[in-house]
């Protein structure tokens, strides 16, 4: 009996086994465990007298491998007594092989055996294994149940929100010591009190319905802030969280109510909320609550009602801060809040501080005739009237005035915006003409302001898609029509109000601070123009350019104009730049502007260094007095354009003809030439040359055009 024979027997043992049981073994591990226990078969049967504990343990090694089916153990034992005699013959005597078969009998008796009382121990040990194992597990849910026990009387005792527990009925059976100091009960004085008991009496019916909204499954879970009431009854602001613990059945147990306290939360929120709706200074309502009571209001009257609005400004209140300091100042604006609520104390209305210096006064409708509105008039006079009256700050008496903007609208034609915005721009029209002033909306007036912010807006847009336009128009001597100059004009091709002059393109980019932009591409653009023209022609004469007021007191117009002339290589005698009166001195002859005048010293500056470096200088937009007439005696200007005022006295009247006729006569006298515009006709033309007026300008020489115009009349007078 050689080794492969045992080998082949182990593997017909492993094929004979495999699939009977669960064995965590490769195939190649089997066998050879299988080899093994082949060499222990072999071995019993050979010795002299069978052992029967060699059978028992091969049984009980069959077990231990996990080959724990009956039908492993019936395959094997058939494979022990068919194969086994085989594999011993030859390795005994053939007398022996009836006590080899009945030896082999018996060991496949112990193997049973063996393999029988292994499996049963195995049995016994995995119960006794589930048993311990069963017995871990209870102990320790039973040492994480206290430990959740000791973790939830943790929480519930020490936890500083509060807690109730109550039964489904809403009656407290337990609650912790953080929610008896959030109410100020005492210990225990909580338990046995409906939850509903903590809320005030108005909210008690709403909570209990939304409690039992709970209970039935109606709700998942009643969440929100509230307010309750402490024992005392005051108010406590809470989150409260109320969730349902069910039973085995899932059926309502308990109910817990966690109860934070967020009362300075509250308190804070609401702080909050009040400084954002009202003026921290005076108290009053700020904008933001102004138009929240506004749309209230249009909405609670009406359409036929009159709601009135007025936008206070006060008076050079700068004056007060700068000169007492900010404390009187803010002192100051506390009395006019008083004083403006006591003038309204009797009607239905509101005062708002809006910022700064400024306030507004809402009158709501009142009375039968709810379409009445107040005597406008009167309650302006009533509010400058009670401001003026003096307040003394350390001895020193102050009396203010306010400008009023007031605007009165039916409720069905306007918008809190629209309102307050109606009010506000009838102010600012108002500021530009003295104190103590006042004025109703006025619709008109309101729409044809909104056109010229409207052109101030879309200047610089129009500047650069190409709807402006440079024209040129003809400057000539009244006596022979001779043409001595040359003005560049503005013109802009709006695509909503048409071809537009050049003193509404003025006047619209001063209001923007677009005017240095567009002054500087005007200039740039006429002399690149004049120096086309020379370069064509011998004789030509000088560009004329009106400045602007900003242009006129910039710092770097002298700068601009040299670079400009350095650029386009016109020479500074073909340049004649006219600066406005009023941007060097007021009508009383001082320097204009703020500050001591240092707008205007800089406009005069201006046109001095521009004469010494050869430029020829003018005065635009003459009307006469004692600030005209100075300028012309101190800048000795080469030419000077009247005013519309100084024309307008053409059929006036002798005694407006007689003063232009002096003023015109004084400026001649100075060696100026004086430029009559607009001339338009004949007996315009006449007219200015009455009073003294030597050169014009106007459409009855030349309406403003393109170049080739120009061109046309320097070919004509060379010829």
């Amino acid at each position: 009996m050689s080794r492969p024979d045992r080998q082949a027997f182990a593997r017909r043992w492993a094929d004979a086994i495999t699939g009977t049981s669960y064995v965590s073994m490769e195939r190649d591990e089997l066998i050879a465990h299988l080899a093994g226990l082949v060499d222990r078969l072999v071995a019993a049967v050979l010795v002299r007298e069978l052992d029967p504990d060699a059978g028992n343990r091969i049984g009980a090694g069959l077990v231990a491998t996990h080959f724990t089916s009956t039908d492993t153990l019936g395959k094997t034992l058939a494979l022990i007594l068919e194969g086994l005699p085989d594999l011993l013959r030859g390795a005994v005597p053939e007398a022996a092989d009836v006590a080899i078969e009945a030896c082999i009998a018996q060991l496949t008796g112990d193997i049973a055996a063996g393999y029988a009382s292994a499996l049963r121990e195995r049995s016994l040990d995995e119960q006794d294994e589930i048993y311990r194992a069963a017995l871990r597990a209870r102990r320790q849910a039973e040492q994480a149940l206290a430990s959740n026990e000791a973790r939830f009387r943790q929480v519930f005792y020490s936890s500083p929100v509060g807690v109730a527990i109550c039964e489904p009925s809403g009656e407290i059976i337990q609650c912790n010591r953080s929610l008896e100091d959030i109410l100020d009960y005492a210990p225990g004085e909580l338990v046995g009190r409906d939850l509903s008991e903590l809320f005030s009496p108005g909210d008690r019916s709403a909570m209990r319905e939304r409690y039992f909204d709970l209970i039935a499954g109606r709700l998942p879970r009643l969440r929100g802030r509230f307010p309750l009431r402490r024992v005392d009854g005051e108010p406590v602001w809470a989150n409260l969280d109320t969730s349902v613990l069910p039973d085995a059945q899932a059926e309502p147990r308990y109910v817990v109510t966690m109860v934070d306290d967020i009362t300075d939360l509250q308190l804070l929120e609401q702080r909050l909320q009040h400084q954002t709706l009202y003026d921290l200074q005076t108290g009053l309502p700020n904008r933001q609550f102004l138009l929240t009571h506004l749309e209230a209001v249009l909405a609670r009257f009406e359409p036929s009602a009159t709601v009135t609005l007025l936008h206070l400004d006060l008076d050079g209140f700068s004056a007060i801060n700068d000169g007492l300091g900010y404390g009187a100042g803010d002192e100051l604006l506390d009395v006019v809040a008083r004083r403006l609520e006591g003038v309204i104390a009797d009607r239905p209305g509101m005062v708002a501080r809006l910022g700064a210096d400024e306030y507004a006064i809402l009158l709501e409708p009142s009375g039968e005739n709810s379409a009445s509105a107040p005597d406008i008039g009167v309650l302006a006079e009533s509010i400058n009237t009670e401001l003026a009256e003096p307040h003394y700050i350390d001895d020193v008496g102050i009396a203010l005035t306010a400008t009023i903007g007031i605007a009165q609208l039916p409720v069905g034609k306007c918008r809190p915006e629209e309102l307050m915005r109606a009010a506000g721009v009838t102010l600012r029209r108002l500021r530009n003409q003295g104190t103590r002033q006042w004025a109703r909306y006025d619709p008109d007036t309101d729409r044809a302001e909104r056109v010229k912010l409207q052109l101030a807006a879309a200047l610089p847009g129009a500047l650069e898609n190409g709807q402006l336009q440079i024209t040129y128009q003809p400057v000539v001597t009244l006596a022979d029509h001779h043409l001595v100059a040359v003005e560049a004009t503005l013109s802009w091709d709006h695509p909503q109000f048409g071809r537009l002059s050049h003193e509404r393109c003025a006047r619209a980019a001063e209001r923007t601070g677009a005017s240095y932009a567009l002054g500087r591409w005007l200039l740039e653009t006429a002399a690149r123009q004049a120096t086309t023209w020379r370069q064509q022609r011998t004789t030509v004469p000088p560009i004329a350019v009106n400045l602007s007021l900003a242009q006129a007191q910039d710092p770097d117009l002298v700068a601009t104009v040299t670079a400009v002339l350095a650029e386009t290589g016109l020479p500074a005698a073909q340049l004649e730049l006219r600066a406005p009166v009023a941007a060097i001195r007021t009508d009383g002859g001082e320097f204009a502007g703020s500050g001591g005048g240092e707008s205007g010293a800089q406009a005069e500056d201006n046109l001095r260094v521009l004469r010494e470096l050869g430029i020829r200088t003018g005065l635009d937009d003459f009307a006469g007095g004692i600030g005209a007439l100075r300028c012309v005696a101190e800048l000795s200007p080469l030419t000077v354009r009247l005013a519309a005022l100084m024309v307008a006295g053409h059929g006036l009247g002798p005694v407006l003809s007689e003063a232009a006729h002096t003023a015109v006569r004084l400026v001649r006298v100075a060696g100026a030439n004086v430029i009559a515009y607009p001339t338009d006709s004949g007996e315009q033309a006449a007219y200015y040359g009455s009073i003294g007026a030597n050169w014009a300008v106007g459409a009855l020489f030349g309406a403003p055009g393109p170049p080739q115009g120009i061109e046309a009349l320097l070919a004509a007078q060379a010829s």
